[in-house]
C-alpha cells in the first residue's frame, strides 16, 4: 500500500519511461527512412491500377451518360421545339448530337435523324423541323463519322454531309413504306399511316425549299399524290395542291434549287403539265367531293 510520502515516479521508474520514449522516437525514424528508400512497386500492364492512384481524374458525369439516356434527352429536347424556344432548344439538340464524335458509327446522329422523322404527325411542325434540320447540317461537329459510309471516292462522310446522308435515308425508307397498308387491318392503323406519309411529304417539301433535297425527290411525292384508286383522298390532294403552290414555282425552274444542276426547262414544263393536266382529270371524276374540286379548281387556275 503506497504512503503519501511514496514518489511514484521514482528514479528507476522515470528511467524506463525516457528508453521507453526514446525507443518509440527512434523507430518512428527508422520507418520514414525506409518508406524513403523503398522503390514503388511495378505493376504489370493488364493490371487495374485506381485512376486516382495515377494522379488522373475521371471524366465528368456528362461524358459519360450512355447513349441511350443521350437519344432519351434528345426526344424530350424535341418535344419542347417551338418557334419561340427555336435557338435555345436547337442548341441543346447539337450539343447532344456532338456526342457522335467520339463515336465510330455515328449512333447518336444516326438516332437523331429516325427521332425528328418521327416526329412528323402534325403537318403544322414540318416547317420547324425542316429548319432545325438546315440548322443541324451547319452546325455539327464536322469530326463526326461513320466508319461505314464512304463517299464515291472512297472516305468518309463527315459532320454536315454525314447527317443529311443519314436523314435523306431516313425520308426514303419512310416514303417507301409511306401509305403501305397491306399488314394494316383496323382503319385506325390506315388512317394513321395516311398521316405518316403525308406529313413526310410535307417535311421533304420544307427541306427542298431549304436545298437540303433534290427536285427529283419532289418529283416523286407528287407522282405519289397522284396515284389513287376510284376517288383520290381529301388530305392527299390538300397536299398536293399545297406543295404546287409552294414549290412549283423552284419545280418550273423560275428559282433555282443550289443544291442541284437543275433539269432542262423544257423537260421540267412537260413534267409540271403532266401534274397539272392529271389534276384537271381528277376534277372531271364522277362522285367527286365538292371540296377536292374547288381545292384543284382553285390550284389550276393559279
Amino acid at each position: 500500500m503506497l504512503t503519501p510520502t511514496t514518489d511514484v515516479f521514482d528514479k528507476t521508474g522515470l528511467d524506463r519511461l525516457y528508453n521507453t520514449l526514446d525507443k518509440g522516437a527512434r523507430q518512428v525514424q527508422e520507418l520514414n527512412v525506409i518508406q524513403e528508400k523503398v522503390a514503388p512497386i511495378e505493376r504489370s500492364e493488364n493490371q487495374k491500377v485506381p485512376v486516382s492512384a495515377l494522379g488522373i481524374l475521371p471524366k465528368t458525369t456528362e461524358d459519360i451518360i450512355p447513349t441511350y439516356i443521350v437519344i432519351r434527352d434528345i426526344r424530350e429536347f424535341l418535344k419542347k421545339l417551338t418557334p419561340e424556344k427555336f435557338d435555345f432548344v436547337s442548341d441543346q439538340i447539337i450539343e447532344y448530337a456532338n456526342r457522335s464524335r467520339d463515336e465510330k458509327d455515328g449512333r447518336i446522329l444516326r438516332e437523331l435523324t429516325h427521332l425528328i422523322i418521327e416526329g412528323l404527325k402534325p403537318q403544322e411542325i414540318c416547317a420547324l423541323y425542316a429548319q432545325l434540320c438546315r440548322k443541324i447540317m451547319e452546325n455539327i461537329d464536322p469530326r463526326i463519322v461513320d466508319e461505314n459510309v464512304k463517299n464515291i471516292e472512297g472516305n468518309f462522310i463527315q459532320g454536315g454531309a454525314l447527317f443529311r446522308k443519314y436523314l435523306l435515308n431516313c425520308c426514303q425508307e419512310g416514303f417507301e413504306k409511306g401509305w403501305d397498308e397491306s399488314n394494316l387491318v383496323s382503319e385506325k392503323s390506315r388512317k394513321k399511316a395516311k398521316r405518316r406519309g403525308l406529313g413526310l411529304i410535307c417535311f421533304i417539301s420544307e427541306l427542298f425549299k431549304l436545298n437540303m433535297v433534290t427536285e427529283r425527290i419532289m418529283h416523286e411525292c407528287i407522282k405519289k399524290l397522284l396515284v389513287f384508286q376510284d376517288l383520290p383522298g381529301e388530305e392527299e390532294m390538300e397536299v398536293l395542291c399545297k406543295l404546287m403552290i409552294t414549290i412549283g414555282e423552284e419545280l418550273d425552274h423560275f428559282k433555282t434549287n443550289q443544291l442541284e444542276k437543275k433539269l432542262d426547262y423544257g423537260k421540267a414544263k412537260r413534267l409540271m403539265d403532266s401534274y397539272f393536266n392529271a389534276m384537271r382529270n381528277i376534277t372531271n371524276l364522277p362522285n367527286l367531293p365538292d371540296r377536292i374540286k374547288s381545292m384543284l379548281m382553285v390550284n389550276i387556275s393559279l
